[in-house]
């Protein structure tokens, strides 16, 4: 693995592709996601740390919300200066995180590709998507499994994934509480990705249209 290009670990300063976003986890149990480095100065804070915009990370440990400081993490806004990427993925980014139970700020994400394992086992009942653009995305992966206390997700009336080039078996894994807009309430037999649209007459999904 000690090497330049697919596979390696080594990084050419003269082609580096990498961007960082940064993780402000406050006192206070929440966790800002921003593309500016430094802290709220007003605000008490417990942990800070740099993530790599377009890494593939494979479990966790790489953000602030350690091991030790994980269960104080209770809700989580991305700032509007994360719609300035050109790429971005958030694989395992509140990956067992039980007690984090508010997400806000999601309609400022842009050209997210991965949500592999994003919120999978998260304390959040409600997700509002509203604004986010779902065009880019290739991976739901786990995304939101084991949330059991999730019962709404909010989108545009205009959200659609991608037609193809798009792939997340067990998106919605025991998210037994989870109704869509229209009705359509979880079932353990449709848990991929293609649920991840809205509930309407003719097109069962688990996405409220607001």
């Amino acid at each position: 693995m000690c090497k330049l290009g697919t596979g390696g670990v080594l990084t050419n300063p003269n082609a580096d592709s990498r961007t960082w976003f940064y993780g402000h986890f406050y006192a206070d149990g929440q966790a800002v996601l921003t593309a500016t480095a430094t802290p709220d100065a007003t605000r008490e804070l417990l942990a800070t740390g740099r993530i790599c915009a377009i890494g593939k990370y494979t479990g966790m440990g790489f953000t602030p919300w350690d091991s030790t400081n994980r269960p104080q993490l209770t809700s989580v806004h991305f700032a509007s200066d994360m719609g300035s990427f050109a790429a971005l993925n958030l694989i395992y980014l509140f990956y067992s995180c039980t007690n984090l139970a508010t997400v806000t700020g999601l309609g400022n994400l842009a050209n997210v590709s991965s949500m592999r394992y994003t919120f999978s086992s998260c304390a959040v009942t409600v997700l509002d998507f509203r604004g986010f653009d779902p065009s880019t995305l290739t991976d739901l992966f786990y995304c939101f499994s084991g949330c059991s206390s999730l019962t709404t997700i909010y989108a545009d009336s205009t959200w659609a994934l991608p037609s193809s080039g798009i792939s997340g078996m067990q998106c919605f894994y025991n998210c037994r509480s989870l109704v869509g807009g229209n009705g359509t309430a979880w079932s353990s037999s449709n848990t991929g990705y293609t649920y991840m649209r809205i509930d309407r007459a003719g097109q069962a999904g688990y996405l409220t249209a607001a």
